[in-house]
C-alpha cells in the first residue's frame, strides 16, 4: 500500500511554513535530484579542492537571519552557485587526502528516503521497522569481517564514536577507574586518547606502545609494560589495537595482541574504522582470525564500504557490557514492552538517545551492489597502491616510507640534498599539488620524516590517476632544481 495524503479538515489550516503538497515536494525534489546529479557527474572535474579564502566562502554565504521565506527555487539556486563551487570533492579520482571515500549515489538517495521518514532509531517501540533494519545490518556487518559476535553493538556516527563505546565498555563501572590502565600503539588514531580522557583515565595511564618497522604495535613491550603496570598497583583495563593505521595502513599483530590480552585479562578493543573491511578479500582473511578474538571492534562504512556520511559501527561481543555503561532507568524512557524483539533499545547501548536512520543507506548499497563487488573494488584500490610502491622503488628520486592496505607514504628525495632540507621541499611539493587543483594529499610524519600521503578509497581512481601523480611529483621536484 503506498503512502496517502491526509486532506486537511473542513476549517483547518494548513501549516504554509512547514508543508509542501504532494505535487510541489514532487517538483522540487526532481529539481533537488538534478542537482545532486550533476554534482556526480562532475566529482572528476578539476580542481579536487578550489582555491578559496575563508573570507571569499563566507562572502558568499553571509546574510542576516531570514525573517521572510523565499521560494525553494531560489535556495536551491544558490546552493548551486554559492555553497557547491566551494565544497572539495571527495570522489574525484586524484583526491588521495583522507580516508573519505567516493560516496555510493544508492546511499546518497538512501538518505533522501530516511530523511523523509524521520524516524528516531532509540528503540524498536519507536521505529520498528529502522531497528530491525539496524540489527540485520549489523548482523551482515558482523559476518562481512568475521566478528562472530551475531551482529551485537550499534552504528554510529563514526571511528571516533565507536572508539568511544568500545573502550567505555573495557572500563566499565568499576570502581577503580583511577587506577586503569589502556595501551595502544604509537601509531594509533587520536581518538582513543580522546576517548581516554573523557572518561577520566590519567593522562600517565594511557600507556603508549612502541612500533617495528612496519609501524605495527610490538607485542613484547605491550607485556612489559603491563607487568610493570601490575607491580606499581595499577589496574590494565584495555588493549587497542588497530587495524589500518591512518598514516600508512598498518596492521597491528592482533593474534598475538589476543594472546596476551586473554592472558591478563585485558579488554581486546581492535580499531578497524578504516581497514575492516580488508577481511573480505582472500589476501587479508587473517584479519577475520584476529577479529574473532575481540571484545569489541569499531568500522566505518562511510570509509572503505563507500557509503555517504555519516555511519559508524561498534560491534560489542558481551552486550552486557555495553548494558552496564549506558544503560539507565527513568519513566520517559522506560520499555513497557515484554516480547523480546519489543523490549530491545539502542539507547542501553551507546551514549545516543536520538539517532538517525543509518542502517538504510547499507541495507541498500548491500543489496544493490552485493558484497562481492564491493570486495572486487576494495581488491582493485589496494591494487594501486601496491602499483604506486612498485612506481616509487624503481625511482632514485622517490624513496618509500611506509604502505599498508591502500595507504603508500613516500617522500621525493633527489641525489645530493641532505636530510634537514627534504622535509621543506616535500613540504613544497604537496602545496603545489594541492593548489594545482589536479591532485589532493595529505602529509604525515613516517619515522620523522615528512612524507607524502596518497590514501585510495574510490571507486574512481585508476592507474592512470596514479602514474599521473607520480609523474607530477617527479616534474615539480625537477622544475625547483632538486
Amino acid at each position: 500500500m503506498g503512502l496517502r495524503t491526509r486532506r486537511p479538515r473542513p476549517g483547518g489550516r494548513k501549516l504554509r511554513a512547514v508543508q509542501f503538497d504532494d505535487e510541489e515536494f514532487r517538483r522540487a525534489g526532481a529539481r533537488a535530484v538534478d542537482l545532486a546529479a550533476r554534482v556526480l557527474a562532475e566529482q572528476a572535474a578539476d580542481p579536487v579542492l578550489p582555491a578559496r579564502t575563508g573570507e571569499e566562502v563566507r562572502a558568499q554565504l553571509a546574510g542576516p537571519l531570514p525573517r521572510a521565506g523565499c521560494s525553494l527555487d531560489e535556495v536551491l539556486d544558490d546552493v548551486a552557485t554559492r555553497l557547491l563551487p566551494h565544497d572539495r570533492r571527495n570522489g574525484h579520482p586524484r583526491f588521495f587526502g583522507y580516508v573519505c571515500a567516493s560516496a555510493d549515489p544508492v546511499g546518497a538517495l538512501a538518505d533522501l528516503i530516511a530523511s523523509a521518514s524521520n524516524q528516531n532509531v532509540t528503540a524498536w517501540r519507536s521505529a520498528p521497522g529502522a531497528v530491525e533494519l539496524e540489527r540485520l545490518v549489523l548482523a551482515w556487518l558482523d559476518e562481512m569481517v568475521g566478528f562472530g559476535g551475531g551482529g551485537g553493538g550499534l552504528l554510529v556516527s563514526g571511528g571516533s564514536m565507536g572508539n568511544a563505546v568500545g573502550l567505555a565498555c573495557a572500563l566499565g563501572r568499576r570502581p577503580d577507574r583511577e587506577r586503569q590502565c589502556v595501551y595502544l600503539s604509537t601509531e594509533a588514531h587520536l581518538s582513543v586518547r580522546k576517548a581516554a580522557r573523557l572518561y577520566g583515565v590519567r593522562p600517565e595511564h594511557v600507556r603508549t606502545v612502541g612500533v617495528d618497522r612496519r609501524r605495527r604495535m610490538r607485542p613484547g613491550e605491550l607485556a612489559s609494560l603491563v607487568e610493570v603496570d601490575r607491580a606499581r598497583g595499577r589496574v590494565p583495563a584495555c588493549v587497542v589495537a588497530t587495524a589500518g593505521t591512518a598514516s600508512t595502513g598498518a596492521i597491528d599483530p592482533l593474534e598475538e595482541i589476543a594472546d596476551l590480552a586473554a592472558a591478563a585479562g585485558l579488554w581486546l578493543h581492535v580499531d578497524g574504522a578504516y581497514g575492516a573491511p580488508a577481511a573480505l578479500l582472500g589476501t587479508h582473511g587473517f584479519l577475520r582470525e584476529g577479529f574473532a578474538r575481540a571484545d569489541s571492534l569499531s568500522l566505518d562504512p562511510h570509509k572503505w564500504l563507500f557509503a555517504p556520511l555519516d555511519v559508524g559501527c561498534v560491534l560489542v561481543r558481551d552486550l552486557r557490557r555495553a548494558r552496564e555503561c549506558f544503560a539507565e532507568d527513568e519513566a520517559y524512557t522506560r520499555v513497557e514492552e515484554q516480547g523480546e524483539r519489543e523490549r530491545f533499545a539502542f539507547f542501553d547501548l551507546g551514549p545516543e538517545l536520538s539517532r538517525r536512520a543509518r542502517a538504510l543507506k547499507l541495507w541498500m548499497i548491500l543489496r544493490v551492489r552485493g558484497a562481492d563487488a564491493i570486495a572486487a573494488v576494495l581488491r582493485r584500490n589496494v591494487a594501486l597502491r601496491r602499483h604506486l610502491d612498485r612506481r616509487v622503488a624503481a625511482d632514485p628520486a622517490l624513496e618509500a616510507l611506509g604502505s599498508g592496505l591502500s595507504i603508500s607514504c613516500f617522500r621525493y628525495r633527489p641525489a645530493g640534498v641532505g636530510e634537514q632540507d627534504l622535509d621543506a621541499i616535500n613540504r613544497g611539493l604537496l602545496e603545489e599539488l594541492v593548489a594545482s587543483g589536479r591532485f589532493l594529499l595529505s602529509p604525515t610524519e613516517v619515522g620523522g620524516c615528512y612524507a607524502l600521503r596518497v590514501c585510495i578509497v574510490n571507486f574512481r581512481t585508476r592507474r592512470e590517476d596514479v602514474d599521473a601523480l607520480v609523474d607530477e611529483v617527479r616534474r615539480l621536484g625537477h622544475a625547483r632544481g632538486t
